[in-house]
């Protein structure tokens, strides 16, 4: 019982830090809204520092987690569970408190366009968009995840998020719990029944693309492993 409410915390306070990821990047494009590409680098750049924190403080996030499903027992799916529930929580809290904080003001409206753009209309093109955006954001999250685990230099663990989070932002690739953040911000969104669809679909896509890149790892590593043994 412990270990899950542990779990659920620590999900929480990773909800709070991917959101407090969005919320740079919103103040970044607020900030430079007449320059809008200089805005969207700057935002892009800034995002990153919510998974380095995740990361460095050993919280839960379900983007960073969700690779390694088939690695792991049958009981792991509780546990993404509660991570999952643990980022909604905290990703809506930190949303909710912006609305109240922040509303009416240049950074609402400018994540009232962001959050909008992100809820996917139920036709086959727009939902397989959203879908293949979200596997590639599964695959830089597992990347930038990975490389702080197997760096030892905590500049290159630094390099090693910062850079395929920049991408995944930069491109618009869309993250699960980051757009749950996005839609509380602007509350307007979840009165819309396809902000629930849109976020399906990413955590689907995310969840995939997680998984699919850590099974292809496995795959080359023991392909190189029988390699070196026939070699010997």
């Amino acid at each position: 019982m412990k270990n899950h409410a542990k779990t659920l915390l620590f999900g929480i306070y990773a909800g709070l830090a991917i959101g407090f990821g969005g919320l740079l990047n919103i103040i970044a494009n607020t900030l430079l809204k007449d320059y809008a590409p200089w805005g969207r680098i700057l935002g892009s750049f800034l995002f990153p520092i919510g998974l380095t924190l995740v990361c460095f403080l050993g919280l839960n996030l379900f983007t960073g987690k969700i690779g390694y499903l088939f690695d792991n027992k049958k009981d792991y799916l509780g546990f993404l569970g509660l991570v999952y529930l643990g980022n909604l929580i905290g990703a809506l809290l930190i949303g909710l408190f912006c609305y109240l904080v922040f509303q009416n003001t240049g950074l609402y409206w400018t994540n009232s366009g962001i959050a909008l753009a992100k809820i996917t209309v139920p036709k086959f093109l727009d939902i397989m968009k959203q879908f293949a955006g979200a596997v590639l954001c599964g695959v830089c999250v597992y990347v930038a995840v990975f490389c702080y685990k197997i760096f030892k230099n905590v500049i290159l663990k630094v390099i090693g998020i910062f850079v395929p989070i920049f991408l995944f932002v930069f491109f618009k690739f869309d993250h699960c719990i980051a757009n749950m953040y996005y839609f509380m911000f602007y509350p307007e969104c979840y009165a819309n029944g396809y902000a629930y669809l849109s976020l399906v679909i990413v955590t689907l896509g995310n969840s995939l693309g997680a998984i699919a890149l850590n099974e292809l790892i496995k795959a080359f590593k023991k392909l190189f492993l029988k390699n070196d043994k026939k070699s010997i």
